[in-house]
């Protein structure tokens, strides 16, 4: 069978297949590995047909991730300030958000904090302080809600619980999405967005100092929800061509939620906040805006107290 398929691939689809990699497995015999997760079939009921599939986080996957957070342990050791925690949770998180389509996910990162709560014990014990949890920030809050381990923090960073991560079922797709067909690589390509892997890379690795821990949380957050480009001209965003801005002015309001941010191309945020009316008319001239983005604009400016253009 395996080499049936092998063959159908080939001829047809013109795949190669690797031979390390490719196997055909009875599932309720043996289980099978695919991009970090572990796959097997298990009774449930009594029926002759009454099989559910199981997934876990495979050996390698659990290996590296306990890896991975060791590091960062050490790291806090090393440094202990509100940044290396702060990398910390994005680890951690970042770990719980792709494993989580694993049924086994929360027996996975308990066997996973198991292992690495001696290591946290040890190694930062006269270093953290135990915090509660609306110390945390209202993004962090709603994600962890409903759990109650002990939390701690250092400088006011508060580290994420290893464990706390609930299955997810992967939503459905369509049927017409693939790389095979014609119809289904332009459908693929339309819907794609995709940010610069140097420049997300940057914006999730630099921390802003002297800015609370929710804005940095919330920085990324929108930077990401608006796939990396300005929410008034939908141009692509580079590294350092774009600013974080406050709707609702954060000298009165001390405001960093999610809701009162939005990313902006950098001449654009310039505009909001111009009161000279050449240098508002020069701009205007060099980023060609039309009537709706003028509109936008506008309502920022209004909100910053500040007269439309």
């Amino acid at each position: 069978m395996n080499h049936a398929i092998k063959d159908f691939l080939y001829t047809r689809l013109h795949l190669e297949t690797s031979e390390e990699k490719s196997s055909v497995i009875n599932l309720k015999k043996n289980s099978s590995e695919f991009l970090g997760f572990t796959f097997r079939v298990v009774r449930k009921g009594k029926t002759r047909k009454g099989y559910v599939a199981h997934s876990d986080m495979s050996k390698k996957a659990k290996t590296n991730a306990k890896t991975k957070i060791k590091d960062c342990i050490k790291s806090i050791h090393k440094n202990p300030c509100a940044e290396t925690v702060w990398h910390f949770n994005t680890v951690v998180m970042g770990i719980q958000k792709y494993y989580a389509a694993a049924t086994q996910i929360t027996n996975n990162l308990n066997e996973l904090n198991f292992h690495l709560r001696k290591t946290l014990y040890n190694r930062l014990k006269d270093l953290r302080k135990e915090a509660k949890f609306k110390d945390m920030t209202s993004t962090l809050q709603k994600r962890y809600k409903g759990y109650e381990p002990q939390f701690y923090k250092i400088q006011d960073m508060v580290f994420v619980p290893i464990y706390a991560q609930r299955h997810k079922t992967n939503l459905c797709f369509s049927q017409d999405t693939c790389n095979f067909t014609a119809v289904g690589r332009t459908k693929i390509h339309q819907n794609l967005k995709v940010i610069q892997k140097n420049v997300l890379h940057h914006v999730m690795t630099n921390f802003i100092p002297n800015r609370t821990i929710e804005y940095n949380d919330n920085r990324i957050s929108k930077f990401i929800a608006q796939n990396g480009r300005c929410a008034v001209t939908g141009v692509e965003l580079g590294v350092s061509d774009w600013h974080c801005h406050h709707k609702e002015p954060y000298h009165l309001t001390k405001d960093d939620r999610f809701s009162n941010l939005i990313v902006l191309y950098e001449p654009i945020h310039r505009l909001v906040y111009l009161k000279d009316k050449l240098k508002i008319k020069a701009t205007l001239q060099l980023l060609h805006l039309n009537h709706k983005q003028k509109e936008v604009i506008n309502e920022l400016r209004r909100q910053c107290k500040l007269q439309a253009i």
